[in-house]
């Protein structure tokens, strides 16, 4: 009975120590938070990302439909509006635009 007993509590203290850890680790990790509330762990991420958002904001920006232009940083209107609500249906439709999804990648990946 003195064995099982001895065994439990040494297990209940590993366990104890384990989360405690753990706990320890989450609280201590610092994170850096983007303009638009987004978390990263290092301050590179945080930096190409806050660059990459600068650089594309006026695509998904509900104001561009009020302008009169019909591109929108070289990107046609057309094109925008496949990308953030409308899809690509087909593969007639996509290769119609993969001059500006390149041109989109590029922009992604720079």
């Amino acid at each position: 009975m003195d064995i099982t007993l001895i065994a439990i509590a040494i297990f209940i203290l590993i366990a104890i120590v384990f989360l405690s850890l753990f706990l320890f680790k989450s609280i201590n990790k610092k994170s850096f938070i983007a303009d638009d509330g987004s978390i990263f762990d290092s301050q590179s991420d945080l930096d190409l990302y806050q660059k990459l958002y600068n650089d594309t904001k006026p695509l998904f920006s509900p104001d561009t439909e009020k302008g009169s232009s019909q591109q929108i940083l070289g990107f046609d209107k057309t094109f925008l509006s496949k990308v953030t609500t409308e899809g690509f249906p087909d593969l007639k439709t996509l290769v119609k635009y993969r001059k500006q999804l390149k041109s989109l990648s590029d922009l992604i990946n720079t």
